[in-house]
């Protein structure tokens, strides 16, 4: 069980130090879909939400939205949940893949959760505060 949360710390660690500016990048070219099961939901105070999705016998990490972007959007993703994501792949630095999320839709409680603008993929939360006002 220690090892399961230090390796758990580990990743969380090296994933939002290897996101902080790069996470919002989204290259629709690598498109891909995948529906599984949540076993993971990492959150720290900067940087993404990240869910570890299990489908078959590996977990896919998704990078999805800030922490306060869920709670203005009411998302509601939790570890159980059977989920849809369509995203981008990503390789961080050191090859590892994950994908950031475009969309995802939760299967358990119906409900469908958009990340980016349609028409050119930025991040729906970029350029606005915590209240949803847009920044200057």
């Amino acid at each position: 069980m220690r090892w399961s949360i230090l390796i758990i710390a580990i990743v969380v660690t090296i994933i939002t130090t290897t996101f902080a500016q790069q996470w919002e990048d989204y290259d629709p070219n690598t498109e891909t879909t995948i529906k599984g099961k949540i076993v993971e939901v990492l959150q720290r105070t900067n940087g993404p939400v990240i869910l570890g999705v299990l489908k078959g016998d590996k977990v896919y990490y998704i990078l999805t939205a800030p922490r306060w972007y869920y709670e203005r959007e009411k998302i509601s993703l939790s570890i159980g949940d059977d989920i849809v994501v369509n995203g981008a792949k990503y390789f961080s630095r050191r090859g590892e893949l994950f994908l950031i999320a475009r969309s995802i839709h939760n299967i358990s409680n119906g409900k469908m959760y958009s990340f980016r603008e349609e028409n050119h993929m930025k991040p729906k939360w970029r350029g606005r505060g915590r209240d949803g006002r847009n920044e200057h």
